[in-house]
């Protein structure tokens, strides 16, 4: 074990990457599946604001994932959340872009490594290595030496071509002294197709089974060493008590199928323990909301891949404008600001009628519109990625003034009414209770 573990044995590791599109989170699927094909009890994180490889590590995972992002949580919430969770379960949190990659691009803020430090947890570092020679050593000694002291306790190949190729690379990284954990070749059942977002979601992709993952796992992967470096908890019976939850008093509707899936666990969690009676439906597939309900709650996704049979199910439509156009209060988040918007026009220039209850278009654009992490009337931390800009917000919208982060830029952003909250900005809700609070009535 690493120097910088010894007195204090950390209840989980980081995987990391050299940069964006490494493989981790493949890598961290083939480690949950392996690890608890053999019996241990795993508990997947996920570094920053993301919701699809969240998604992925669920399916090979007995527990749910859970996201640890400095900037929406801070570092108090994000230890809490960690050692929660790691009583009865080895944490992986798998990092997001490279490990050094963060709000700003002079320091380590807003990265994984900056979460690494905060938990104490030693790295592991995926590499890409499909095209790989001696070069990556020398890069590999550059991430040690900025991540000291002994952060770096090991490395995946990622996408070996072979034997010989793993040799090599072997040979070449030997004198750095840091063991090679896993060499994994490139494979049919790690292919898995991206989007202008990362990786498809899941819903849309047809994924290995955690068998296929675990055997290959244990043919590629040094396992038990991977169960060295924390502590480890076999699986047992009984399962990490839940959070208190409160005895149901609002029925709340909330968006669930393949073009709304953009929900962090703990918002989902943090809804039931004020009281929430969480009632799925599927803006696709649902003819009608479900019956008697004190507020709808429309998250993010992808409306903009179903928009034709958004557009179709107009029982729907006609219904949800019903719903919050009469007062039902109602947190739409991205995508549910686009399902709520007059229409959605898709890259091609098509237009499908949407649900009309916000004033003006959404249209998809082929570049990122006002990314990364924000502040809204300086008091709510979010955080905004989407590929469509709402053609009336310069005049319409008032819900708040969003600010960057990275340099300060404001725009007025959003659609309010007294009953209706709909923004880009994504929110992490145990840190806006009031804003919940007030908008859907959960903490009166």
């Amino acid at each position: 074990m690493s120097p910088s573990f010894v007195n204090s044995r950390p209840t989980g590791f980081v995987l990391g990457g050299l940069h964006g599109s490494s493989g981790k989170t493949a890598i961290t699927c083939l480690l949950l599946a392996g690890l608890e094909a053999r019996g241990l009890s795993v508990q997947p994180f996920k570094a920053g604001p993301d919701y699809i490889d969240p998604a992925y590590h669920s399916r090979f995972s007995s527990r749910p994932s859970r996201n640890l992002d400095a900037w929406l949580m801070g570092r108090e919430t994000v230890l809490r959340e960690a050692d929660r969770h790691t009583q009865s379960a080895t944490g992986i949190l798998e990092g997001v872009m490279g490990l050094f990659d963060g709000a700003f691009p002079t320091s380590e803020e807003g990265s994984t490594m900056e979460l690494a430090r905060w938990l104490n947890w030693p790295v592991v570092l995926c590499i890409p290595a499909a095209k790989a020679g001696r070069s990556l050593a020398a890069a590999l000694r550059g991430f040690m030496e900025e991540a000291r002291p002994s952060r770096i306790v090991g490395v995946v190949l990622n996408g070996v071509s072979g034997a010989s190729h793993t040799g090599y690379l072997r040979e070449a990284i030997k004198p750095l002294g840091i063991p090679v954990l896993g060499a994994v070749p490139q494979s049919e059942l790690l292919h898995w197709d991206e989007r202008h977002l990362g990786l498809q979601a899941p819903q849309e992709t047809l994924l290995p089974s955690p068998q296929e993952l675990s055997r290959l796992a244990e043919e590629t992967l040094d396992l038990e060493a991977f169960s060295n470096l924390a502590s480890i908890h076999k699986t047992t019976v009984e399962q990490e008590a839940k959070a208190t939850t409160n005895t149901p008093r609002k029925r709340v509707a909330i968006a669930r199928d393949s073009a709304f899936h953009f929900y962090y666990q703990a918002n989902l969690e943090w809804l039931q323990q004020q009281g929430a009676e969480m009632l799925p439906f599927s803006p696709l597939d649902s003819k009608k909301l479900p019956t008697d309900l004190d507020a709808i709650i429309l998250g993010g996704g992808f409306p903009e891949i179903y928009a034709d049979q958004l557009s179709a199910n107009t029982s729907l439509r006609s219904e949800l404008h019903d719903a919050v156009s009469n007062g039902l209060p109602c947190y739409a988040e991205c995508g549910g600001l686009m399902l709520l918007a007059d229409e959605l026009v898709t890259i091609d220039g098509t237009r499908f009628p949407m649900t009309g209850v916000i004033p003006g278009s959404v249209a998809m654009t082929r570049s990122l519109q006002n990314f990364g992490y924000c502040s809204a009337d300086g008091v709510h931390p979010g955080h905004e990625f989407h590929h469509s800009r709402w053609e009336a917000e310069a005049t319409q919208a008032n819900a708040w003034t969003v600010s960057r982060r990275r340099n300060g830029s404001s725009r007025k952003e959003g659609f309010r009414t007294p009953t209706l909250h709909a923004s880009y900005v994504h929110l992490y809700f145990p840190q806006n209770a009031s804003l919940l609070g007030t908008q859907l009535g959960f903490l009166t």
